[in-house]
């Protein structure tokens, strides 16, 4: 990687971190109950985590303020938390009140955990803010057991395009977007790419697409936030993969 290359991933990481670390205190308030992450994307990431859980140790790759790892301690797994903002991970060790581990660090660097040490991994829209995906989900396939799985969500490849995106689907495109939650705003920037090249990541890495999940509202979540979710009704939103890792 040349020094230029280097020094703009250094400073979208910074970046991200520091948006993050600024949500930090209203994440939980914001997302838990609202229409994309809480009513849209976990439920639908959560229905493909393969059962039971009781006993495993599972890690939120890129774990926020520890909503899934809450939830996982709630079905008797040992949950792990990563996250590159130490805001975050701070909230999740809060949240969870001494279940599970959490660790700051970043997922382009090799898992903080043993090698084969993990039954599964969640990882919820996360993966976006890498370009490359390669050392990752490598990181990802050597700490799994054998038949380990992957459970792990992304902004859909033929979703919409956001304001201002250039260059075509087959493009891997660095995008942003901008939130408010809570009175902070923040804009995040991260990288759209077509669906085969999300799978040929994951076969690359060793692993095995088994499921496929695309979800769309509920009539629960349409009673609770019709105005939100009615764009998403008949539109491609979020993609959701279980992998697992191959013998």
């Amino acid at each position: 990687m040349d020094d230029r290359r280097a020094g703009t991933e250094d400073r979208h990481r910074r970046s991200t971190r520091d948006a993050y670390d600024r949500l930090a205190p209203v994440w939980s308030e914001t997302t838990d109950a609202g229409p994309f992450n809480g009513f849209l994307e976990r439920p639908a990431l959560r229905s493909l985590v393969p059962r039971p859980l009781a006993g495993k140790t599972v890690l939120d790759a890129g774990c926020g303020s520890g909503a899934q790892c809450e939830w996982l301690a709630a079905q008797g797994a040992h949950p792990v938390g990563v996250d590159l903002s130490p805001a975050m991970v701070e909230e999740a060790r809060l949240r969870c009140r001494g279940a599970g581990r959490f660790v700051v660090g970043d997922l382009a660097d090799p898992l903080p955990v043993a090698l084969s040490s993990l039954d599964g991994i969640t990882c919820s829209l996360v993966l976006h803010y890498l370009e490359d995906w390669g050392a990752t989900l490598r990181s990802f396939a050597t700490a799994l057991v054998p038949g380990g799985w992957v459970a792990l969500s992304l902004d859909h490849p033929f979703g919409p395009p956001l304001p201002g995106q250039r260059g075509g689907y087959f493009d891997t495109t660095l995008v942003s977007d901008t939130w408010v939650k809570g009175g902070v705003e923040v804009t995040q920037q991260f990288w759209r790419r077509p669906l085969s090249s999300a799978i040929d990541a994951f076969a690359d890495a060793g692993f095995v697409v088994e499921r496929v999940a695309e979800p769309q509202p509920s009539a629960e979540a349409m009673a609770l936030h019709p105005a939100a979710l009615a764009p998403v009704v008949g539109v491609p939103w979020f993609i959701v993969y279980l992998l697992r890792r191959a013998p």
